[in-house]
């Protein structure tokens, strides 16, 4: 399936949708310029750790909710659109911990309504979450817990190095919560760099972190995550984040995103030699 088929079919607006990855690392950036080429609307972005995507998709007017622990440029400093759009009350924040993400997660995937965590207990947590609640053990232990409601994600949009072409997907290195993600998403999008037989991925390490039951599409993507990284293919590419970070937003989307086939976005982000810098 092509990517633009992909999303056309799999995400509307106003959807709850998961990013894999967590900050510089396998990011599905590719996705997300389709959906700002196909101007996807009031969309409520959830994910770990967030960077590069996020703030795009803020610059890009597709988001309305931010849903995530963390949201900024690591060494490179903020996230700049994200920060202005927070500030200006142009989106709306959930404030999230790792911990919150995870159990809500883990809370559709076993189909309750909300799981205990004590960790957040005497944080202002509860200031801001009106989702949130303290209760004591109803099983009668006193312990107090805050629940933590579950998190039912729309659509689930993960970048992998390896997929067949039935939807099962391998990642090598740190899996994160994507496979929470595509396992509890209603629709789960997957773009790899390499598409595998299914033989392959038995015998790939973790096998199908991302089994064929809870995919909706596979899209072949070389460089898909780019300029995120995708282990243990190619790392992040600092140049192209520094280009991003300095441009304006309505002329990077000319020089990179509408109109760009993918050989065309990476031909115009250094070609050859950009793919020689970030190869592992």
């Amino acid at each position: 399936m092509s990517l633009e088929e992909a999303i056309s079919t799999n995400v509307s607006d106003g959807d709850l949708i998961g990013f894999g990855g967590l900050s510089f690392w396998r990011k599905p950036i590719s996705a997300c310029r389709e959906l700002i080429r196909q101007e996807k609307r009031d969309l409520t972005l959830c994910t770990f750790v967030g960077g590069f995507e996020i703030d795009m998709l803020i610059a890009g007017g597709c988001a309305s909710v931010v849903r995530s622990c963390f949201v900024g440029m690591e060494i490179f400093g903020m996230a700049p659109h994200f920060r202005k759009a927070v500030e200006s009350g142009l989106i709306k924040i959930s404030e999230e911990s790792e911990a919150t993400i995870a159990l809500g997660l883990r809370a559709s995937y076993l189909k309750v309504p909300f799981m205990p965590l004590k960790g957040i207990i005497g944080t202002d947590m509860i200031k801001v979450r009106d989702d949130i609640k303290q209760i004591e053990d109803p099983l009668g232990s006193g312990t107090q817990v805050m629940a933590v409601p579950k998190i039912d994600l729309d659509v689930a949009i993960i970048h992998v190095p390896y997929a067949d072409e039935f939807g099962n997907g391998n990642i090598a290195g740190a899996v994160w919560m994507d496979a929470d993600m595509g396992k509890t998403a209603k629709k789960t999008i997957i773009t790899c760099e390499k598409l595998v037989e299914t033989e392959d991925i038995r015998h790939l390490p973790g096998k199908a972190h991302l089994p064929i039951q809870t995919t909706s599409a596979v899209v072949k993507m070389p460089f898909g995550a780019h300029p995120t990284s995708c282990y243990p293919i190619y790392t992040f590419d600092p140049i192209h984040i520094q280009c991003y970070l300095k441009t304006d937003f309505e002329d990077y989307k000319k020089n990179f995103i509408i109109g760009k086939t993918p050989t065309q976005y990476l031909e115009e982000s250094g070609g050859v030699q950009t793919i020689f810098n970030i190869l592992l």
